[in-house]
């Protein structure tokens, strides 16, 4: 997952080089920043064929684009509802614009691959985004055809803080966040 998150911030000629080593082949879209217009961090869908995966990756926060700065700041400080609970608006805004883009793909790429399972990823600001992703996603799977909700899955790693207690519980059985905490008083 890691590889694939990096590769949102390599140019193509690069993705099978190392460290990377995808096989751009696989690569079935990638977005850039000049395609989304600033509404979300650059991501790309790629076919994990040795993993029967469908992956949907996001890149991270750059501290040079004011657009990412937008998106992160843009939350009504615990006051969006969704599904019982409370989420960062601006996350859920960027997931909502990334689902109505890339579901006919998404869709089409589960019925070409049905025993693939079906996975978000992101890092900092894009695993945020692919968190919200996630439940958008499991509160609709009909839109994405046949799909259940134990062939989707999520990993989430350093996400931006985005959702409320007991959503984190309620999809915990399809999200998985991965978080390094430093003590303050370093290594022992």
């Amino acid at each position: 997952m890691c590889r694939l998150v990096m590769a949102n911030y390599a140019p193509p000629d690069l993705l099978a080089a190392p460290p990377l080593l995808l096989d751009p082949s696989n690569v079935v879209r990638r977005r850039t920043y000049a395609d989304t217009g600033g509404r979300i961090t650059p991501y790309l869908v790629y076919l994990d064929h040795a993993h029967a995966d469908i992956v949907l990756a996001l890149r991270g926060l750059n501290l040079g684009r004011e657009s990412d700065y937008a998106l992160l700041l843009d939350n009504r400080l615990g006051k969006r509802r969704f599904d019982g609970g409370y989420v960062h608006n601006g996350l859920l805004r960027a997931a909502g614009w990334v689902l109505d883009r890339e579901c006919d793909l998404l869709r089409d790429l589960l019925d070409r691959y049905p025993a693939y399972t079906l996975t978000f990823t992101g890092h900092s600001l894009g695993a945020g985004v692919a968190a919200m992703l996630t439940m958008v996603v499991v509160l609709n799977l009909d839109k994405l055809g046949k799909v259940e909700r134990g062939r989707t899955r999520c990993y989430a790693m350093a996400p931006a803080r985005c959702m409320s207690l007991n959503l984190a519980v309620r999809y915990a059985d399809v999200i998985n966040s991965v978080v390094l905490q430093v003590s303050q008083w370093g290594p022992n």
